[in-house]
C-alpha cells in the first residue's frame, strides 16, 4: 500500500479550509485509493460442521491481520475450539479454528473479543493492525464487511467518523453503520490499518460500537489458546505505541458531511416529489426529473406511483401521465403535462464507472441532500420479501403435493382451500415435485393473478364420530391475486431505524449499493458521485447500512425504450 500517498491526501484533508480542494473531494479520492489498495484480508465466516459439510450458524465478519492465518471477530460470533468456515473476496475458502475469547457472564456483550486462526494453508492476505488508544473525534473511518441480510459473496464498505474514542463501556463509538453478518468486521481508520472490531449497535444510525483493536494487542497471547476467559486474562502484551501518533489528526466538517458536500444547480432540481393514489390511500415518493428530446418526464419508483400522479416542482403542481411501468427494476416513466426547466438529459453523456469508495449524494427537493459511501457495485438480489403471497404450504418431501397449512386471511383461504387439498398446477404449469411449487411461484409479484387448479378434499365421518377418511370430490381452478408477504415484527435494534425498510427492496438484477441514510420515503429520486455524474435511482432502503440503486445504464435503457 502506498501509505506515503494516503497519509499526504489525508494531511489535505484534515487541514479544513487551509486547503482549496474540497473535503468531499478529497474523502472520495482516499476511500476509493484505500478500497483498492488494502489487501481483501475481511472474511465471511459461519459455523462449520467439517464432517456433514453443513453450516451450524449465521453468517459474521472477521479479518486476517498476520501471515500465519490469526484472525480477529468478536466472541459473541465464536466458540472456542470450534471450526467455521472463511471465506475470502477473491472466491477462496478455508478451514479456521475458534481461539480464545473474552465475555463476562453478567455483561455478555462486554468485551466482545475472540480470536481465530486459518488451519488452512495458503498465502492469505492479511491487513496491518493499528492503535486505538490514539483515535481522536471527527477522524475519519470505514469499514468493509458482509452484511447478512444482503447475503452476498463479496462485501459492503460503509464509511464515517469517531464520535467517541471510548464510551463507558470501553467501545469506540463511530457513524460508521453496522448490522448483523457484519459483527467482527475491521473498522480501520485513514491508513487502512485495523483499529476496531464490529460489535454491537443502538437504533440510531449514527450508534455504532466496535472493540478497540488495542485490547487484541493486550491479551495476544492468552487469546492464541482456545480458551473462554469470563475475566481479563492474567497474561498480559505489550501494546506498544503507534508510530503515526503525532499525525492524526480530525477534521469537524465531518460531523455533518451533508452540509459540507457542495450540490450544483442542475443536481438540485433534478428532484422531485411525486403524489398519487392507491384505492383510498395516498402516496408520495421521490423522482428524477428529465428531459429527452425538449420534453420534460419523471422517473420513480414504480411500486409506490398509484394512479392519478401529480408531480410537486419548485411548489407547484403538475399532472403527470403514467406512461411506462417496469416491474423487474421497479420503475415507473412519468410525462407532464407541461415542460419544466432543469433535469437530466438524456441519453446521458458517456458514463465513467464508479469505484468502491466513491462519495455519493442523493439530492432531496425539500431539504439538504444525503451523502454516503459507494459501498458495493452492480450485484442481483432474488425476491425474498417481494415475492407474490399465496398463503398455502406443502411438504417440502412428500408426494403428492398436498397441502399441509393455510393462513386464515390469505388469498388461498379466500378462495375457500384447505389443508389435504392437492395442487395440480399454477397457470397452466403441472407441479410434480414439491420444488415445481415454489419455483412456480416464485415467479410473480404481489398483484399478478394467478390460475390455480386443485383437487378438493373431503372427509368422510366414521361412525363414532372421532374422524374418518380422506377423498378426493372434486377439481376446481381458483383466480387468485397475490398479495403482498406479511410483514414479520420489529425485534431487533438493526430494524428500528426511522422510515423502516422499502416494502419493495428485492428482486432486482441490477442494482448498486451505498450507505445515504435515506428514509424509504425519500428513495426513488437521484444519486450522484461529487462531480454531478448520475450514478443511478435510489430504489429501496434495503436495511440499516444498505441503499439500494438502479443503475444510471438501466435507468436510461428503460427510458429510452418507453418513448420511442
Amino acid at each position: 500500500m502506498k501509505k506515503n500517498q494516503l497519509l499526504i491526501l489525508f494531511l489535505l484533508l484534515l487541514a479544513g479550509n487551509t486547503y482549496c480542494q474540497r473535503i468531499d473531494e478529497t474523502l472520495s479520492s482516499t476511500f476509493q485509493r484505500l478500497s483498492t489498495e488494502i489487501p481483501p484480508a475481511y472474511v465471511r465466516m459461519w459455523a462449520y460442521d467439517t464432517t456433514t459439510q453443513q453450516q451450524m450458524s449465521a453468517t459474521f465478519s472477521g479479518v486476517v491481520v498476520t501471515k500465519e492465518g490469526h484472525i480477529l471477530t468478536v466472541a459473541h460470533t465464536t466458540i472456542p475450539g470450534k471450526t467455521y468456515m472463511v471465506t475470502f473476496a477473491d472466491g477462496r475458502s478455508a478451514i479456521a479454528q475458534a481461539l480464545g475469547k473474552i465475555n463476562f457472564p453478567e455483561t455478555p456483550e462486554l468485551p466482545d473479543v475472540a480470536m481465530m486462526k486459518l488451519l488452512t494453508p495458503g498465502d492469505w492476505p492479511v491487513a496491518p493492525m493499528g492503535w486505538s488508544y490514539d483515535l481522536k473525534v471527527n477522524e475519519p473511518c470505514f469499514s468493509i464487511a458482509y452484511p447478512e441480510t444482503l447475503n452476498q459473496p463479496l462485501p459492503m464498505m460503509t464509511m464515517g467518523h469517531i464520535t467517541r474514542v471510548k464510551n463507558e463501556k470501553g467501545f469506540i463509538e463511530s457513524t460508521c453503520m453496522m448490522e448483523p453478518g457484519d459483527s467482527g468486521g475491521p473498522l480501520f481508520d485513514y491508513l487502512g490499518r485495523v483499529i476496531g472490531l464490529r460489535s454491537a449497535i443502538e437504533p440510531d444510525e449514527r450508534k455504532n460500537y466496535d472493540v478497540p483493536v488495542d485490547l487484541y494487542r493486550k491479551y495476544w497471547t492468552a487469546l492464541t489458546q482456545p480458551i473462554h476467559y469470563t475475566k481479563y486474562p492474567e497474561i498480559i502484551d505489550s501494546i506498544k505505541t503507534d508510530p503515526a501518533e503525532k499525525l492524526i489528526s480530525s477534521n469537524d466538517q465531518l460531523e455533518d458531511l451533508n452540509r459540507t458536500m457542495k450540490i450544483n444547480q442542475l443536481d438540485k432540481t433534478a428532484c422531485v416529489r411525486v403524489k398519487s393514489a392507491e384505492g383510498n390511500q395516498q402516496r408520495a415518493i421521490n423522482g428524477m426529473l428529465i428531459t429527452v428530446k425538449g420534453k420534460s418526464f419523471v422517473v420513480s419508483k414504480n411500486s409506490e406511483v398509484g394512479q392519478e400522479p401529480v408531480v410537486i416542482y419548485n411548489g407547484k403542481s403538475i399532472k403527470a401521465l403514467t406512461i411506462a411501468r417496469d416491474k423487474e427494476n421497479d420503475l415507473v416513466l412519468l410525462g407532464l403535462a407541461s415542460r419544466v426547466k432543469g433535469g437530466i438529459e438524456m441519453p446521458l453523456k458517456q458514463q465513467k464507472g464508479l469505484r468502491r469508495g466513491a462519495i455519493l449524494l442523493s439530492p432531496l427537493p425539500d431539504t439538504l441532500g444525503i451523502a454516503g459511501v459507494f459501498g458495493k457495485d452492480t450485484f442481483s438480489l432474488p425476491k425474498m420479501s417481494s415475492l407474490g403471497f399465496l398463503g398455502a404450504a406443502i411438504a417440502p418431501d412428500k408426494k403428492p403435493l398436498v397441502l399441509t397449512y393455510v393462513m386464515p386471511g390469505s388469498p388461498a383461504d379466500g378462495k375457500g382451500a384447505t389443508p389435504g387439498d392437492e395442487i395440480l398446477s399454477i397457470n397452466g404449469v403441472a407441479v410434480n415435485e414439491p420444488m415445481d411449487y415454489g419455483r412456480e411461484l416464485f415467479t410473480y409479484w404481489p398483484g399478478d393473478t394467478v390460475i390455480i387448479k386443485r383437487r378438493q378434499h373431503a372427509v368422510d365421518a366414521s361412525a363414532d364420530g372421532t374422524g374418518g377418511t380422506s377423498r378426493y370430490v372434486s377439481e376446481v381452478n381458483d383466480t387468485i391475486v397475490l398479495a403482498k408477504r406479511p410483514q414479520q415484527p420489529v425485534t431487533h435494534a438493526t430494524d428500528m431505524f426511522a422510515g423502516g425498510k422499502s416494502e419493495r427492496r428485492d428482486g432486482f438484477q441490477s442494482v448498486i449499493a451505498h450507505d445515504g441514510i435515506l428514509r424509504s420515503g425519500q428513495c426513488g429520486g437521484p444519486v450522484f458521485d461529487i462531480y454531478g455524474t448520475l450514478a443511478g435511482i435510489n430504489i429501496a432502503r434495503f436495511s440499516r447500512t444498505v441503499t439500494l440503486a438502479i443503475p444510471a445504464t438501466v435507468v436510461q435503457a428503460f427510458v429510452l425504450k418507453s418513448i420511442r
